[in-house]
């Protein structure tokens, strides 16, 4: 049985494993192992139906990654990217609550669950659909008129548009009493589109009994699609700090 301490990375919404597999190939930290968790109605998993609320999303997830874990004290760490920063946390919470070994938190292009958002719904879905064309593998003006582009388009729209909807349409409204125990750490893209100032994430550490760690770096949301070695490296030294302490 393996006591390696063990990454599960959870993608943004609209995302699958593979969307930050260029991110998790070159983590590059001594006694760890990486796993990529996606939801069912994407990626190896895209015939399966889309989960429609938080607790189907939770109970997929919680039961993924336990069939993973190769026994009940491996030292589990937590990474999510914006949406996947707050399925994240409350995973770390739960498996926390249940006994199992967290050892740190990661979240990276997500504000924090209480910060009351300054724009109009209207204002961030806009940024959101820009966004999420900048994710599509065909990027070139001549290639968005084609079928191809269209129907992946409209296929990744909806999986990105239900992921939102999960947490819009939630009742989660005890944030504050989700908080583990261990350190947290919350990376900042220094150009974010949707979460452009340091206020918006300082009350992450209202989730953590322990210290909360910040740090910032040159991108925008995508900053995972962007910068994927830059963020490669902040992830395995924020890892190999975690696992050493």
């Amino acid at each position: 049985m393996s006591d390696n301490a063990i990454l599960f990375c959870i993608p943004y919404a609209g995302g699958s494993s593979m969307s930050i597999s260029n991110v998790t190939r070159l983590i590059n930290t001594d006694g760890l192992d990486i796993q990529c968790l996606e939801l069912p109605g994407r990626g190896m998993r895209s015939k399966e139906p889309l989960v429609s609320t938080i607790d189907e999303a939770m109970d997929d997830l919680y039961e993924n990654v336990k069939s993973r874990l190769q026994n009940p004290h491996q030292p589990i760490i937590f990474w999510g990217h914006s949406l996947g920063a707050l399925l994240a946390l409350l995973l770390s919470h739960k498996f926390h609550q249940d006994g199992y070994n967290i050892a740190g938190l990661i979240v990276s292009g997500m504000k924090a669950p209480s910060f009351v958002e300054p724009f109009s719904k209207n204002a961030v879905k806009k940024h959101r659909d820009s966004l999420f064309s900048e994710m599509m593998p065909m990027k070139k003006q001549s290639n968005k008129e084609s079928p191809l582009f269209r129907r992946a388009h409209k296929k990744g729209m909806e999986i990105m548009e239900k992921d939102i909807a999960i947490l819009e349409k939630s009742d989660m409204k005890n944030w504050t009493e989700i908080i583990i125990e261990k350190p947290l750490t919350v990376i900042m893209g220094e150009q974010d589109e949707l979460f452009p100032t340091t206020e918006y994430y300082k009350d992450w550490k209202l989730h953590t009994a322990d210290k909360t760690y910040y740090y910032s770096i040159p991108g925008g949301h995508l900053v995972v699609m962007q910068h994927p070695g830059e963020v490669a490296a902040l992830l395995s030294q924020v890892i190999t700090n975690i696992i050493l302490n």
